[in-house]
């Protein structure tokens, strides 16, 4: 069996799982062969009624009925969703139980931000992504915004060369929308001045230190499974650009490839502008996975075992016993 032919199955289990009876207590994944295959026939000649839209084949009507199916049911779980917490804080409030309410933090803009710190994710990437990561770089973009908000005096935060597939991703959810992000369809270096901009990138021998607010901290807006290795690095001395690195190799040891996501390394830099301490902010955002560990604490942990032996040594090392002296017999004269 294709893999093609596998995710039009799990589609079309997923929605005949949908209509089946109250009685019918078997889970859709303990099916039978012969039920799967009479699936297929049902939903093949349903599909055969369905008028050709566009020149699009029957496998691709097929995934934008079920998506357009799925996504009339999110919208739908989150309308009524919001209907719920409506009224769990109604009845809060009518209780007179105000501590259970969660308090709704005030955020800072951009623009009444102290801040005038620029970070900018460079999306100028989409062709070296399947539509897949093209998604996943959108919801990093959503988890940098989501960083952005929360601090007391949030970046300048741009995002550059968006203008591809991903861009449509993005305006095709409403929540983003009101985002306090400034898009550019522009390049790079179209939007700013080369010899303000600063590339992260790994593979720099430059170590970042503290952010300087006369330049532009860039991040490559790209999610490649690394396949792409030294691709910023590259682009940056190409163009003329500066380049840094992350700190990580000073603070931390790490086992583990010294590989962080979009939204990992935006974080990071949060953090550094709110607490000025690297191995706080390093420590923080770095998952637990990757057991990063700071070069003092291990340092710490190797000399201890050395001075518990100097204590020990001198109690249990036993001088030795002097051997009494061999007894010469005498010889008669």
């Amino acid at each position: 069996m294709s893999e093609d032919t596998a995710e039009d199955i799990v589609e079309i289990m997923d929605e005949s799982v949908e209509h089946q009876d109250d009685d019918d207590d078997e889970p859709a994944s303990k099916r039978s062969k012969d039920d799967i295959e009479g699936a297929v026939e049902i939903e093949c000649s349903q599909d055969e009624e369905l008028p050709d839209a566009e020149g699009m084949s029957k496998k691709q009507l097929r995934r934008l009925k079920y998506k357009k199916k799925w996504e009339e049911k999110k919208l739908e779980k989150r309308a009524a969703e919001r209907i719920r917490k409506k009224e769990k804080r109604a009845a809060l409030k009518e209780a007179g139980d105000l501590s259970k309410l969660r308090k709704r933090k005030d955020f800072r803009t951009m623009a009444q931000s102290n801040s005038k710190q620029r970070i900018a994710l460079d999306m100028s990437f989409d062709d070296l992504m399947i539509e897949k990561d093209q998604k996943r770089t959108v919801q990093q973009i959503g988890w940098c915004y989501t960083a952005n908000r929360h601090s007391p005096d949030p970046f300048q935060f741009h995002v550059v060369g968006f203008d591809g597939p991903s861009r449509k991703i993005y305006n095709g959810n409403e929540h983003n929308l009101n985002q306090d992000i400034f898009l550019h369809h522009e390049k790079l270096e179209t939007v700013f001045k080369p010899e303000e901009i600063i590339y992260l990138t790994s593979e720099s021998e430059n170590i970042l230190s503290e952010l300087d607010d006369t330049k532009v901290y860039v991040i490559g807006g790209i999610v490649d499974h690394n396949s792409q290795k030294g691709l910023c690095h590259r682009i940056a001395k190409e163009k003329g650009f500066g380049h840094a690195r992350l700190p990580l190799d000073e603070h931390l040891l790490m086992k583990t490839r010294r590989v962080l996501t979009i939204n990992q390394v935006y974080e990071i830099l949060v953090h550094w502008s709110v607490h000025k301490d690297w191995k706080a902010a390093l420590l923080s955002i770095i998952p637990e996975r990757k057991n990063a560990q700071l070069k003092e604490d291990t340092s710490e942990a190797v000399e201890a075992p050395k001075e518990e032996e100097k204590k020990i040594k001198p109690e249990t090392v036993k001088t030795p016993k002097e051997e009494p002296s061999a007894v010469v017999p005498k010889t008669e004269s």
